[in-house]
């Protein structure tokens, strides 16, 4: 991103989601709270869909870092976002619900990959060298990188919390 738009960019204002047939009563959490979250879970969960429609859900590693969520892939979820970028990534553990929905692009050069690859190397402790389009591992894998870019995130604190269930909704931004 570009020192101007993330400037311009502001945290999304959460408001009231529609849950269990009703809006929540409140409070809304504030944006904060979801965004350290995902900075901080250690898995999460990517969910795509085949072509055929058919949902596919797997866990991995990836990074949220400045409203974007960072993976890389070598499963066969990488083909399905090539022909549906759509995409929901979740926190995998916890009573407390985090949700992204947004769209997956493919992440060309070296730099824009570095970025992946430097941030799983201090989350993970896991060394990823990397090349024009992938990332590859000590043991001989390489897979393609993503960013899932959110359009709304839901998020509740406690699973049967769910008055605080929140939306906060992503303007798309220019890149």
């Amino acid at each position: 991103m570009t020192a101007e738009v993330l400037k311009d960019a502001q945290d999304p204002t959460g408001t009231s989601a529609f849950i269990f047939n009703q809006t929540a009563p409140g409070p809304a959490k504030p944006w904060s709270w979801a965004e350290n979250l995902l900075v901080s879970a250690h898995t999460y969960w990517l969910v795509t869909t085949s072509p055929d429609g058919v949902p596919h859900s797997r866990p991995l590693w990836g990074v949220w870092q400045q409203d974007e969520f960072l993976f890389s892939s070598q499963n066969r979820c990488g083909g399905f976002l090539e022909v549906n970028p759509r995409a929901s990534v979740n926190l995998q553990v916890g009573e407390d619900v985090v949700m992204v929905e947004g769209s997956c692009s493919r992440v060309i050069g070296v730099d824009d990959i570095s970025v992946l690859a430097d941030a799983v190397e201090v989350k993970y402790d896991w060394k990823l060298s990397v090349s024009e389009d992938r990332v590859h591992t000590q043991f001989g894998q390489s897979a393609p990188v993503f960013r899932l870019t959110p359009d709304r995130v839901y998020g509740w604190a406690g699973i049967a919390e769910w008055q605080s269930a929140t939306r906060w909704d992503f303007p798309r931004r220019v890149k």
